[in-house]
């Protein structure tokens, strides 16, 4: 699936307010770090956060979705995706992605 350039943009717009990260396309997606450490990726127009225990809850009580892939989607990560007021709420996006980036951090392997 080719990379949905005008919703990376977007996202990536979103996120200009906190700070310096890097991106590297990969995968047919689009990672997005600080220091080296993967705290989003956005891929297939959705945006992923990384998640840990910390940070978790927030994504269970919206009801999103987990990170799947493989054949049969039975390869998980621990990426969420972003809920629609969230991704629209620039202030708000940056503190949940914040919270994806010190998870990132603490995880990195």
């Amino acid at each position: 699936m080719p990379l949905d350039t005008e919703f990376r943009d977007y996202v990536l717009e979103q996120l200009s307010g906190m700070g310096k990260f890097e991106t590297k396309n990969m995968f047919g997606g689009t990672a997005v770090m600080r220091n080296g450490a993967a705290f989003a990726k956005i891929k297939h127009g959705v945006l992923w956060l990384k998640v840990d225990d910390s940070n978790i809850i927030d994504f269970i009580k919206q009801g999103m979705a987990q990170y799947t892939y493989g054949k049969d989607n039975s390869r998980k990560l621990n990426f969420y995706e972003t809920p629609a007021e969230v991704l629209e709420d620039g202030d708000m996006l940056i503190r949940w992605a914040t919270k994806a980036c010190e998870a990132a951090i603490r995880t990195r392997k």
